[in-house]
């Protein structure tokens, strides 16, 4: 089996998360987003799914329709197996010499698991190397911009099952500046949040990058020493690797690296600075499941933890969530419901299967390759539209 082409289709989803819908200052209302179909020469094919953030993955959609089509040109008549030297041709294209492509290299490559995954009847997870667990616990991410609002969403998801709440802490220092009164804003919808939820729920109170100083950062936290449940999440920018590990050093509430991880080279970098405790993984950030797979690996050697996050993405990128995080070991809640509460296609969706999400939990259907398919009429008329 040969690699015949590579296309892509171009998405328009509707933004529905609370914030994000409101204002531009921090999160976008549009962003670029496409199914990606390569094809084998005998008809079969793979999809997958490419999203990005401009401000925050650095990929404009003009960009990523680019890099697709310096992909289609390197992988054509490659066998679609080789994951790994699929990759090595992808990074000699673009991305390889310093970081950039990771977002349509990401859709790429969930192509070419989900197609050889199907030509050899296999799910990806098993591709991955065998799945620990296809039934999740869920986490979601709120935007909520007072105290009240972020304390009755967090009784709502936690009525709901979820296990795991990203409760943000950064939006207003990013886009207002760094000062007490901003930060003390950002706190007040901390400590609601820390209120109502129960012990066995995680909160990860995620800075976005946006606290900036580690000192400052230690000191704060010590108000929060008492919830065994919290962690704090890139509170500094993502270069600052010597912040982190300071932060971890001296607070007593658990890091985790979320930017900072885009590639295995960059998670090497962490393990050695010992700046944390756990990470975020995004597919689109480190390129797709063959580099994910290597941090994951990495990060079960050096006692480091793995949340799994959308990024976000339509059912396909969040099917696609729930077989990387099959893969870890350490059962953390998963975000993968993207599709429910970020964007919406409308009233037509077009696919087919998929993870269904109940009573707090997802789950991966018993099916080879991604376990989802497309309709290719309603994407047509979703395209058209």
């Amino acid at each position: 089996m040969k690699i015949a082409r590579i296309e892509w289709f171009r998405l328009d989803p509707k933004v529905e998360k609370e914030a994000w819908v409101e204002d531009e200052y921090v999160w976008p209302s549009q962003l670029p987003c496409f199914i990606v179909k390569v094809s084998a020469g005998d008809g079969t094919y793979g999809i997958g799914e490419a999203t990005s953030q401009v401000w925050y993955l650095g990929e404009t959609a003009e960009q990523m329709e680019s890099y697709f089509r310096l992909f289609d040109e390197a992988l054509r008549g490659k066998d679609p197996s080789n994951f790994a030297l699929a990759h090595q041709a992808m990074e000699a294209t673009v991305g390889g010499g310093m970081p950039g492509g990771r977002g349509a290299r990401s859709g790429v490559d969930m192509a070419l698991y989900d197609l050889v995954g199907k030509a050899r009847g296999m799910p990806v997870h098993a591709l991955l190397g065998g799945a620990y667990r296809t039934n999740f616990e869920l986490l979601t991410n709120l935007y909520h911009k007072t105290p009240e609002e972020m304390a009755r969403a967090c009784k709502v998801f936690v009525g709901r099952g979820f296990k795991g709440l990203k409760v943000k802490v950064g939006d207003v220092v990013l886009a207002k500046g760094w000062d007490r009164d901003n930060l003390e804003s950002e706190l007040a919808k901390l400590e609601a949040a820390l209120e109502v939820v129960p012990k066995d729920v995680y909160i990860d109170a995620d800075a976005n990058q946006g606290w900036r100083s580690a000192k400052w950062t230690v000191s704060v936290l010590r108000r929060f020493e008492t919830y065994d449940n919290l962690s704090i999440e890139q509170p500094l920018p993502y270069a600052d690797l010597e912040g982190a590990a300071f932060v971890r050093a001296h607070a007593k509430v658990p890091v985790i690296m979320d930017e900072s991880v885009w590639s295995p080279q960059a998670m090497m970098h962490l393990i050695r600075m010992g700046a944390a405790d756990r990470i975020v993984l995004k597919l689109n950030r480190v390129g797709g499941f063959f580099p994910a797979h290597e941090i994951i690996t990495m990060c079960e050697a050096a006692g480091i933890g793995v949340s799994v996050d959308t990024n976000p993405y339509t059912l396909l990128g969040d099917t696609a969530v729930c077989h990387i995080a099959a893969v870890a070991r350490t059962p953390y809640p998963v975000d993968c419901e993207g599709h429910v509460s970020f964007l919406s296609l409308g009233d037509v969706s077009p696919y087919v299967g998929g993870i269904t999400i109940k009573e707090g939990r997802g789950s991966l259907p018993d099916a080879p390759g991604l376990g989802i398919d497309i309709d290719w009429k309603k994407l047509e008329a979703l395209t058209r539209r």
